[in-house]
């Protein structure tokens, strides 16, 4: 998957930009506040439907501007590793490009297209692009606030499996209206039994998301357990527990959808005492260890960040085993957050994918092997080379 071009009007600080991009590592550099982020957070847009930066959409909208317009264009197909000169014709069908556009207004709803045509739901939507981001937010992910680790992960899922999203949304319309109910004051039978078809209704996109975030989080720990015994210098091992009311030996979504309907039931007396949801997938969480010990109490700056960076590559190779083909890798500013050994091991880890990187100074990027540099400078771009 690589990114041809992408425009930008009206969105953030550009009025109108054209950005190409190339195979391989991309380069964007310049001062503080000209604009660097705005790019990956145009670009992350297409992967997630909404900006990492958790903004509403009217901010993304250039001062004093009604409207704003992102357009990209990008190739994907087939890398399972089939030699290009030996490509059959059907083969090649599949390396096409792909037109995707995002309309934002400040007075009404977005606007999604692909190739021209309007999509009306998020989850078709999703899934043709996908990215992994990583930015210097991530590194305290480990002992951050267990709605990052949830984020993380769903990020990640949404873009293999479009369909998540629409459990997400639904558990979440659910559990506001649930609350909402909570806090009435009226007789606790009619609540009791509205409460039970919330949790009816609950149980089955909560059991979808349980199941989907267990099955992630396997795949996660294989392949992030790899990549750091390697930059830890076989030094350390990485395990990741899923934490969840609904317990983790559940064998399919039905199974865990009956589960959490048992226990929504054993929990509606004291949900109504305290006029409040207190159970759910909204309050599940990740626990990370080295070497069996709890990285968030025990683990050193340095190795917390080498599970992060160990993390972020990893979601990129299970974007691959899934869809067949690497996502587009946007690391912003991280280069100078990390040490040698751990810029290193992030450079060696993308070689060979396209890699879209920002960074104040040229010297960031020292002995780095750029196919493409852009200078920003107030909302305006740049090609060096």
């Amino acid at each position: 998957m690589k990114i041809e071009k992408l425009r930008l009007i009206d969105f953030r600080n550009y009025e109108n930009s054209i950005i190409e991009f190339k195979d391989g590592f991309n380069v964007i550099y310049g001062e503080n506040a000209a604009g660097k982020t705005n790019i990956l957070e145009a670009i992350f847009y297409f992967a997630s439907g909404k900006s990492f930066r958790g903004c509403k959409d009217r901010e993304l909208i250039r001062f004093e501007k009604e409207s704003a317009s992102v357009d990209m264009r990008f190739s994907r197909g087939n890398e399972n590793g089939t030699d290009s000169e030996t490509k059959t014709e059907e083969i090649k069908k599949h390396l096409d490009s792909v037109h995707m556009g995002l309309k934002l207004y400040k007075g009404k709803k977005k606007v999604f297209e692909r190739d021209n045509n309007v999509i009306s739901r998020l989850s078709e939507y999703l899934g043709a692009f996908r990215a992994v981001i990583f930015t210097p937010d991530h590194l305290s992910l480990i002992k951050g606030h267990p709605e990052n680790r949830r984020r993380f992960i769903d990020l990640a899922i949404s873009q293999s499996y479009p369909r998540y999203v629409a459990y997400l949304n639904e558990y979440n319309r659910l559990l506001m209206q649930k609350n909402a109910l909570l806090r009435k004051d009226f007789d606790n039978s009619n609540k009791r039994a509205m409460l039970e078809v919330y949790n009816e209704r609950m149980a089955v996109s909560a059991g979808a998301i349980s199941f989907n975030r267990k099955r992630f989080v396997s795949l996660l720990e294989k392949e992030a357990k790899k990549i750091h015994f390697d930059i830890s210098g076989c030094k350390e091992e990485l395990s990741i527990e899923y934490l969840t009311q609904s317990g983790t030996d559940c064998e399919s979504a039905e199974e865990t959808k009956e589960r959490l309907k048992e226990f929504y039931l054993s929990k509606t007396d004291l949900e109504i005492q305290r006029g409040m949801t207190l159970f759910g997938v909204h309050k599940d969480d990740l626990n990370f260890y080295i070497n069996g010990r709890n990285a968030k109490l025990y683990a050193s700056q340095g190795q917390q960040r080498s599970a992060v960076l160990s993390l972020k590559i990893a979601e990129g190779q299970i974007s691959k085993n899934v869809t067949g083909e690497y996502p587009v890798f946007l690391l912003d500013d991280i280069l100078s957050e990390l040490d040698d050994g751990r810029k290193e091991a992030i450079l060696e880890k993308t070689y060979g994918k396209q890699v879209i990187i920002t960074g104040c100074e040229q010297e960031y990027f020292e002995g780095l092997e750029i196919n493409n540099k852009i200078f920003v400078e107030k909302g305006a771009c740049k090609s060096c080379i």
